[in-house]
C-alpha cells in the first residue's frame, strides 16, 4: 500500500500539540485499511495515555453505546467488573464498535488466560466468539493459536475453547503483518518518542521517587526513607505521599475524625494505584501501614485465571512490605525472597515442613489435620520464631502434641479439634492440665462442622497470679448440632471443674431448649454467663 494511503505524517502536528485523540483517530484509519502489529502497538499506548488510572467508568453501559475510541481502554478494563451475566451484554455492546487492535488483543486474552470456566459461564463465550471471528490484529491471532495449542483435551471446557478457536483457525493463520512503507515506518518512530516525551516527567527533586521507592522495598522498616518518599510523592501529587504522611503521623499521635476520614477516601479511591498488578489477585480488606500494603489476603477459586493472575506476581517489589498474607494459592508468593517482611501466614499452600523451617515466621493459622504436628513439635530446629499458632488435629493427637517442645514455647495457641462422634469427659482430660501447660493463652474448640464453624470453645488465660480465666463460647447451628454441642459443653466442664480458675464465664448462642443444662452447670461451678 502506498505511504500516502496511510497518511500517518498528518499525525506528527496533533502528537506534538498534545492532541492525543486525533492521533488515536488517524492510527485506527491507518490500521483498519493495513492491520499491522506497529501500528497496532501505538493504538494501545495512545489507549493507555488517555485512558489515564483506568479508574472504573461510574455508567460502563451508558458510556460504551457510543462508540469513541478514546474511552476504549477504560471500557475494555472494567468490561468483567460485574461477572459474566453481565458481560454477556457488554459484549454484544462492544459487537457494535468499529475494528480495534485493542478488541482484538483483549479478546485474544480471554483464550490465554480465562476468566470463566464453569459449565454456566458458556454463554459468556458463546457472546464473545462474534468478537473472535473479527480479529485482524497478527499478534491477538498468534495468541490465541499458541493458546489452542496448550489446551488439554481431557478437560471439558479447555476442549470447549479449543473448538472456538479451531472454527476460526484459517482466519487466524491468515492474520499476517503486511510490509509497512519505509516512510511509514519513520513516522511511527516520531511518533514513539512524541509519546514518551509526553510522559509524566520525573519528580525534580534532588531525590529521584522511583530510587527512593526502591530504598523502602529493601528496606521496608525504614521510617526515615517512607517520610523522605512522603515529601517527594506530596510534591508529585502522588496519593502514596498523601498516605505515607498520615500513616506515620498516626504513629505519633491519635488522628482527628477528619484525617481518619481522609485516610478511608485515599484507600479507596486509589487503591490500585498504591497496589498496582496485586490489586487483581487480592481480596478488598487490605491493610496497608505506614502508606504500604501489609495485611492481605489472596483471591480464591477453582478458575486457571485466578492461580495464573497470583502467580504472575509472585516477586513483586510491592509485596515486601507485606507482613501477613492469607490464602491458598500462596506458594510462589511466599518462597520468593522478596517478602522479607513477611512474618504471618493463613491458610497457606507452603508444605508444613517447609514453613518449619522459615527462621521468620511468627504467627501461623492452618487448615486441615496433619499427623506430622507432634513430630515437629518435638523438632528443636522448627518453628523457631513461632509464637502464636492456630491448627487442626483429631482428638487423639491432642495430648501427645501438648507435651512437645514446641507448645511450651508459644504464647498464644488454638487448636481446633474435628469430632464427630460423642465426645466422653475422659476425652476431653486434657482440659484439666492447662496448668501444667507454660502458654498463657490457649483455645480449644470442638469442631462439628469445619466448613460452618458449628463448634464449642475453651479459652484459657493465665491470671498474674497463676490461675486462669475459663471462657466458654459457641458459634450459631442447627438444632441437631446444638445438642451434640450441649453434650461437648458438659463433658468439658467436667474436666474444667477440676481447676483452680480465678473466673469462668459462658457467652453461647444455643436456644432456649437446649441451653438451660450448660448454663446450669456453669452456675453451679461459680461461673457467669455473657451476652
Amino acid at each position: 500500500m502506498p505511504s500516502s494511503s496511510l497518511k500517518l505524517d498528518s499525525l506528527l502536528e496533533p502528537a506534538n500539540r498534545g492532541d492525543w485523540n486525533a492521533v488515536l483517530d488517524g492510527l485506527l484509519v491507518a490500521w483498519r485499511a493495513t492491520p499491522h502489529t506497529a501500528l497496532a502497538n501505538p493504538i494501545v499506548a495512545v489507549g493507555n495515555k488517555l485512558a489515564g488510572d483506568l479508574h472504573p467508568p461510574k455508567d460502563w453501559d451508558a458510556l460504551a453505546k457510543k462508540p469513541d475510541a478514546a474511552n476504549l481502554t477504560t471500557l475494555l478494563a472494567a468490561l468483567l467488573d460485574k461477572g459474566s451475566v453481565k458481560g454477556r451484554g457488554r459484549l454484544e455492546t462492544l459487537a457494535g464498535w468499529p475494528e480495534d487492535p485493542r478488541i482484538d488483543r483483549w479478546v485474544a486474552s480471554r483464550f490465554v488466560d480465562p476468566p470463566f470456566t464453569s459449565s454456566g459461564a458458556r454463554p459468556f463465550w458463546t457472546r464473545l466468539a462474534p468478537l473472535a471471528r473479527r480479529i485482524r490484529d497478527a499478534q491477538a491471532a498468534s495468541a490465541m493459536l499458541k493458546a489452542r495449542a496448550g489446551y488439554d483435551k481431557q478437560e471439558d471446557f479447555e476442549e470447549f475453547l479449543a473448538g472456538h478457536v479451531d472454527r476460526i483457525r484459517v482466519q487466524l493463520k491468515a492474520a499476517k503483518d503486511a510490509e509497512l512503507p519505509a516512510d511509514a515506518v519513520k513516522v511511527l518512530a516520531q511518533l514513539d518518542t512524541a509519546l514518551q516525551d509526553a510522559a509524566t516527567p520525573k519528580p525534580r527533586n534532588a531525590a529521584d521517587a522511583e530510587t527512593l521507592l526502591a530504598q523502602v522495598l529493601a528496606k521496608p522498616e525504614d521510617e526515615e526513607a517512607r517520610a523522605v518518599l512522603a515529601d517527594v510523592l506530596l510534591e508529585q501529587g502522588h496519593p502514596r505521599g498523601e498516605l505515607i504522611a498520615l500513616q506515620l503521623e498516626a504513629t505519633r499521635r491519635t488522628l482527628t475524625a477528619t484525617e481518619r476520614k481522609r485516610e478511608r477516601e485515599l484507600l479507596k479511591s486509589a487503591r490500585k494505584e498504591l497496589l498496582g498488578p496485586l490489586d487483581a489477585v487480592l481480596k478488598p480488606d487490605c491493610v496497608f501501614t505506614r502508606g504500604f500494603l501489609s495485611h492481605a489476603a489472596l483471591k480464591q477459586g477453582s478458575a486457571r485465571a485466578i492461580r495464573s493472575a497470583i502467580q504472575k506476581t509472585a516477586g513483586h517489589p510491592l509485596w515486601a512490605t507485606v507482613e501477613h498474607l492469607e490464602g491458598r494459592g500462596d506458594y510462589d508468593i511466599t518462597t520468593h525472597p522478596v517478602m522479607k517482611s513477611l512474618r504471618s501466614l493463613a491458610n497457606s499452600e507452603v508444605m508444613t515442613q517447609v514453613l518449619a523451617k522459615m527462621p521468620w515466621l511468627e504467627s501461623l493459622a492452618m487448615r486441615g489435620a496433619l499427623d506430622q504436628w507432634t513430630e515437629l513439635g518435638q523438632d528443636p530446629s522448627a518453628f523457631l520464631a513461632l509464637r502464636h499458632l492456630d491448627i487442626f488435629l483429631f482428638l487423639g493427637w491432642v495430648s501427645d502434641f501438648l507435651a512437645t517442645p514446641l507448645v511450651s514455647r508459644l504464647e498464644r495457641l488454638q487448636v481446633r479439634i474435628y469430632v464427630s462422634a460423642q465426645v466422653s469427659s475422659t476425652e476431653l482430660e486434657f482440659l484439666s492440665h492447662v496448668p501444667t501447660l507454660k502458654v498463657p493463652d490457649i483455645t480449644f474448640r470442638l469442631v462439628r462442622n469445619d466448613t460452618k464453624d458449628w463448634s464449642c470453645g475453651f479459652r484459657f488465660v493465665r491470671e498474674p497470679d497463676g490461675r486462669h480465666a475459663v471462657h466458654l463460647f459457641t458459634t450459631a447451628m442447627n438444632e441437631p448440632h446444638e445438642q451434640l454441642v450441649r453434650d461437648d459443653l458438659l463433658a468439658g466442664l467436667e474436666q474444667v471443674a477440676r481447676l483452680k480458675r480465678s473466673k469462668l464465664t459462658l457467652a453461647h448462642r444455643l436456644r432456649s431448649d437446649v441451653k438451660a443444662d450448660v448454663e446450669r452447670r456453669v452456675k453451679a461451678l461459680g461461673g457467669t454467663l455473657e451476652a
